[in-house]
C-alpha cells in the first residue's frame, strides 16, 4: 500500500510526509526557474526525472506523475523558456499569477505586478525574503518555493490557504501553455507536472478545484495582451 499522504490535525488535513511534499515543491520550482546549466545537465542525464519519480513514489502518487519526460534533442532551454513564457513567440503563457486574476483599476502598466504580486511581496517580507530581480513576485517558481517554506515550517493552515488563494491559476496557465506557439517540450512537460501536482494536493486537502468557467475567465484575461487563449495549440 502507498504511504499515508494526508492526516488530520486540529487545524484540518495536512500533507504527510511533509518533507517529501516540500521536496516535490523544490524540484518543480527548480525546473520552472530561468534555465541554467545545472537544469540542462539534470534533464539530459535523467537525474531530474529520476528525482521526481523517487519523490512521487515515496508519496504514493507515482501514477499521477507518470508522464515520461520529452527528449531535449539538443534544444536551447533558455530560448525555449523565453519563447514560451516571455513572449519571444506569441501566443505565449505568462508564468505569473497576476495576469490571470482580477485587477483594481487600470492595467496600463502591462500584464504583470497586479494584486497577487503585491500580496506575495508582503508574504516574502514577512519571512525575511527578497524577490529576485529577474522574477515577478508571483512567478510560479517563487510560489512553489514559498509553499515549500510553509511546509518546512509546519504552517499547515497557512499552506492550505495559500494553495486555495494563490495556486488556483495553474490550470489556466496550463491551458495557455497548450495554446502557446513555442515548442519548448521540456517546459511544457514541467507545467503539466506542476498543474497535476497541485491538483493532487487540492484533492488531498479537500480544496475545491477552480471551475471551468473560472479557468476560462482567467485565460480570457491574458488573451488580449499575450495572444494566449484557452484553445489548443495547432
Amino acid at each position: 500500500m502507498p504511504p499515508t499522504t494526508e492526516s488530520m490535525s486540529d487545524d484540518g488535513p495536512i500533507l504527510e510526509p511533509t518533507d517529501r511534499w516540500r521536496d516535490l515543491h523544490v524540484v518543480l520550482a527548480a525546473g520552472l526557474r530561468h534555465p541554467d546549466r545545472q537544469l540542462r545537465e539534470d534533464v539530459e542525464n535523467g537525474s531530474f526525472a529520476s528525482e521526481l519519480t523517487e519523490i512521487a513514489s515515496a508519496l504514493g502518487i507515482e501514477g499521477d506523475l507518470a508522464t515520461d519526460p520529452p527528449t531535449d534533442e539538443g534544444r536551447e532551454f533558455t530560448e525555449d523558456y523565453v519563447a514560451l513564457f516571455e513572449a519571444a513567440e506569441t501566443p505565449y503563457a505568462p508564468p505569473a499569477e497576476s495576469p490571470y486574476k482580477p485587477w483594481y483599476g487600470s492595467r496600463s502598466g502591462g500584464l504583470m505586478d497586479g494584486p497577487p504580486a503585491s500580496d506575495m511581496r508582503e508574504r516574502y517580507r514577512a519571512i525575511g525574503a527578497q524577490v529576485p530581480e529577474a522574477y515577478p513576485a508571483d512567478h510560479v517558481a517563487l510560489q512553489l518555493e514559498y509553499g515549500s517554506v510553509l511546509l518546512e515550517a509546519g504552517e499547515h493552515r497557512e499552506y492550505r490557504a495559500f494553495v486555495d488563494e494563490h495556486l488556483d491559476w495553474l490550470p489556466a496557465f496550463e491551458r495557455a501553455t497548450n495554446a502557446a506557439a513555442a515548442d519548448a517540450p521540456v517546459h511544457r512537460w514541467l507545467v503539466g507536472l506542476t498543474t497535476t501536482t497541485v491538483e493532487v494536493i487540492r484533492h488531498r486537502l479537500g480544496i475545491p478545484d477552480p471551475s471551468d468557467g473560472t479557468i476560462r475567465r482567467m485565460t480570457d484575461r491574458i488573451d488580449a495582451k499575450s495572444g494566449s487563449g484557452g484553445g489548443s495549440r495547432n
